[in-house]
């Protein structure tokens, strides 16, 4: 029993991380980071992204984009299983290494930018439909109340699609599903464009840093 579940041990230990992660930032009491993640966006994309996408999609788009946000959810557990099936314990191991060190990085810098997330501060999010509704429900039920800069939503994501990659060539459907809710994450207001761009390169450095790791670890002699 015990064999068939330490592979998903790393689950609850991600979700205690995060909520130790808000609590912590709400410690803290740092000043809040809106202004310079509005700051952020701004220069890079010229506007607020988020808003822009809404005001440029139409809502039935930005339901089915909303369906990658919620992705999420099901990539928690898709991602270990079919690598786990496919290749075995020794690639879910090399998973789960570099998918630790990407939240590790995403929650350790959660707590020094503390902000809104953007659908609460900025207007033009309200598009409805009841994707973004099942959404905002599990945001309101789970999250810590707040928005987390880098994304490990994209973080995450872009780390299980390098994962698969190294092993699959189906590793680029897990690609296409990380980008997809990397847009989601803006679209809908849960993240500013800036934490969608970080998410995705701790992403990137999660997957390289842990590759070594794992490497060392399980190398002989070891």
């Amino acid at each position: 029993m015990l064999t068939r579940l330490a592979p998903w041990l790393p689950l609850p230990v991600l979700f205690a991380t995060y909520q130790m992660a808000g609590w912590i930032a709400r410690w803290l009491g740092r000043p809040s980071a809106n202004e310079l993640l509005l700051a952020w966006d701004r220069r890079i994309f010229g506007t607020d992204p988020g808003v822009w996408l809404v005001q440029h999609l139409p809502v039935t788009v930005l339901n089915g984009i909303d369906l990658f946000y919620f992705s999420y959810y099901v990539l928690l557990i898709v991602a270990p299983w079919v690598i786990a099936r496919r290749q075995g314990r020794s690639a879910l191991r090399d998973l789960w290494t570099s998918a630790g060190i990407t939240y590790f990085l995403c929650y350790l810098l959660l707590p020094w930018f503390p902000s809104t997330p953007p659908r609460l501060l900025l207007n033009g999010f309200a598009y409805g439909g009841p994707v973004h509704a099942l959404n905002l429900w599990v945001l309101r039920h789970f999250s810590i109340g707040a928005n987390v800069f880098p994304s490990p939503h994209v973080g995450a994501a872009v780390c299980f699609a390098l994962c698969h990659l190294r092993y699959h060539r189906a590793g680029w459907w897990f690609l296409a599903v990380a980008a997809g809710l990397a847009i989601s994450t803006v679209s809908g207001g849960y993240h500013y464009g800036v934490d969608a761009l970080a998410g995705a390169a701790v992403g990137v450095a999660g997957d390289r840093v842990g590759v070594r790791v794992y490497r060392r670890w399980s190398s002989p002699g070891r």
